[in-house]
C-alpha cells in the first residue's frame, strides 16, 4: 500500500537499507526520464489518472475507467519480475484509493506466488530435516573411524576428512537456512556477516566435492598403480581437498564484493561469477566419472579372471561396486543440473526430488563406507564378544575369536575393493 510515491511507514521499515534506497533511488531516477520523454496526455483523449511514480513501480498517463500494468519490481526480495502488478484508474481520473488507509493503492500481491512460496517452504524443510539427519549419521561415523584404533589407515583417513567436509558443509547449509533464508530482514540488510557465512557454505561445498574427488582418485590409482607412497600421496590429497577451494573461494568473493549488482542479497542470488565455484566442482565429478568407469572395467576384468562361476556373477559384483561408488565420488549430482522449467509440472517433484538427493548423501555414505562396513562390523562383533564374556555370558570359546581375529584381516584386505 503506497500513496502517491511515498511508500507507508511499514513498507519504509522493510525498505530501510541501503541497498533497498538506491535501488528505488535508480528507480525513481529512470522513471522521471520516462515520463519527461513522454509527451504529456492528450485532452482530447478524455479523463484520465496522471502518470505517477509509486515508491516502487512507474505507472503511465492511463484512460479513466481501465486498469495500468506494469511488471513487478525485481529489486523487491521475493517478487518475480515476470509478473505484472496494477493499478486501478477510477472513473473521475483519480487513481483508485485503498478503503483502509485511504491512500491511493497499487496492487503487488500477484507478484508473489503464494502457491510456489508454500512449495519452496516444504523444499527447505526437506533440506533442513536431512541435512540434520545426515548430521547426526556423519557424526557416529566419524567418532567409530577415530575412536578404533585398528581403522587406522590412508583408505580411512581419506573417508574421515570426507566425513568432516559433509558434517561442516551440512552444519553450514542448516545454519544458512535458519538465519538467512528464513529471515528476510537478513537478505535485505546484506550485512558482512551473512556474505562472510555465504562464502563459508561457498567453499566447504567446493571442498566436499573435491573430497569425494580425492576418494575417487585414490580408489582409481589403487587399482591401477601398482605401488602408491601412502603418506605422500595423503599430503597432496589434503592440499587438493582442503587448500584448492580456498583459491576459488576467495576469487568468488572477492569478484562478487567488487560487483555492486552481483553485491547484494547476502549473496544469495545466482550470477555469473557463480561459475567460479561451478566449473571445478563439474570438472571434479567428470573426472570421478571418468574414475569410475575404468574402476568398474578394472573390476570386471579381475573378476572374470578369477571367477570359476557363470559370468553374471562378476557381473552382478561390478553393478554392486558401482551402486557404492556412486554416493561417495557424488556421481548422483549429475543429474541435478537437468532442472525443469519453472512452469513444468514436475519441477516440485524434481525440487524434492533434488532435496532429497543433496541432504541424504552424509547418511548414504556413512551408512555404506560405515555402518555397513565389513572392518567395522567385525570390530564391533568383537568387542560384543568380550563384552559378553566379561560379563560372565555364554563364551564364544577360542575358535569364535581367532575365526573373529582373521576375518578382520581378511576383510582389511578386502576392503580395499569394499572401499
Amino acid at each position: 500500500e503506497v500513496d502517491d510515491g511515498l511508500p507507508t511507514e511499514d513498507e519504509a521499515a522493510a525498505l530501510a537499507n541501503m541497498h533497498m534506497q538506491l535501488a528505488q533511488l535508480a528507480a525513481e531516477q529512470d522513471c522521471r526520464i520516462l515520463h519527461n520523454s513522454t509527451p504529456p496526455w492528450d485532452d482530447e483523449q478524455g479523463t484520465y489518472c496522471p502518470r505517477v511514480f509509486d515508491g516502487w513501480s512507474c505507472w503511465p498517463d492511463t484512460t479513466a475507467g481501465t486498469i495500468a500494468y506494469v511488471n513487478c519490481p525485481e529489486f523487491i526480495v521475493g517478487f518475480h519480475p515476470q509478473h505484472t502488478a496494477h493499478r486501478v484508474c477510477n472513473e473521475d481520473g483519480t487513481w483508485f484509493t485503498h478503503p483502509q488507509t485511504n491512500m491511493s493503492w497499487s496492487n503487488y500481491t500477484t507478484c508473489v506466488d503464494v502457491s510456489d512460496l508454500e512449495n519452496m517452504q516444504i523444499v527447505n524443510q526437506v533440506y533442513i530435516a536431512g541435512y540434520s539427519i545426515s548430521l547426526v549419521a556423519l557424526c557416529i561415523s566419524l567418532f567409530i573411524f577415530c575412536f578404533f584404533r585398528s581403522l587406522k589407515c590412508t583408505r580411512v583417513n581419506i573417508h574421515k576428512n570426507l566425513f568432516v567436509s559433509f558434517i561442516i558443509n551440512n552444519a553450514m547449509w542448516l545454519i544458512w537456512y535458519k538465519c538467512v533464508l528464513e529471515d528476510t530482514d537478513v537478505l535485505l540488510d546484506n550485512t558482512v556477516w551473512c556474505q562472510l557465512l555465504h562464502m563459508l557454505v561457498q567453499y566447504f561445498m567446493v571442498a566436499n566435492y573435491f573430497w569425494m574427488f580425492c576418494e575417487g582418485l585414490y580408489l582409481h590409482t589403487l587399482l591401477v598403480v601398482a605401488f602408491v607412497a601412502e603418506d605422500r600421496i595423503m599430503k597432496w590429497f589434503i592440499m587438493v581437498g582442503w587448500m584448492v577451494p580456498v583459491f576459488f573461494a576467495t576469487i568468488y568473493a572477492i569478484c562478487r564484493s567488487l560487483d555492486s549488482e552481483a553485491n547484494k542479497h547476502c549473496w544469495h542470488d545466482d550470477t555469473v561469477y557463480s561459475y567460479i565455484l561451478t566449473i571445478p566442482v563439474v570438472v571434479s565429478l567428470v573426472l570421478n566419472l571418468a574414475f569410475l568407469i575404468n574402476i568398474v572395467r578394472v573390476l570386471v576384468t579381475k573378476l572374470r579372471a578369477v571367477n570359476t562361476g557363470p559370468n553374471n556373477n562378476s557381473t552382478r559384483k561390478a553393478v554392486r561396486a558401482t551402486l557404492i561408488l556412486i554416493p561417495l565420488l557424488g556421481l548422483h549430482y549429475i543429474i541435478v543440473p537437468f532442472r525443469p522449467d519453472d512452469q513444468s509440472p514436475g519441477r516440485q517433484v524434481y525440487l524434492i526430488f533434488s532435496a532429497l538427493v543433496t541432504s541424504l548423501q552424509g547418511l548414504g555414505v556413512s551408512l555404506l563406507f560405515c555402518f555397513f562396513n565389513g572392518e567395522v562390523l567385525s570390530i564391533f562383533k568383537k568387542k560384543w564378544n568380550q563384552h559378553k564374556l566379561m560379563r560372565g555370558g555364554q563364551p564364544y570359546g577360542v575358535t569364535t575369536f581367532s575365526s573373529l581375529t582373521s576375518n578382520s584381516h581378511l576383510s582389511t584386505n578386502q576392503n580395499q575393493s569394499d572401499f
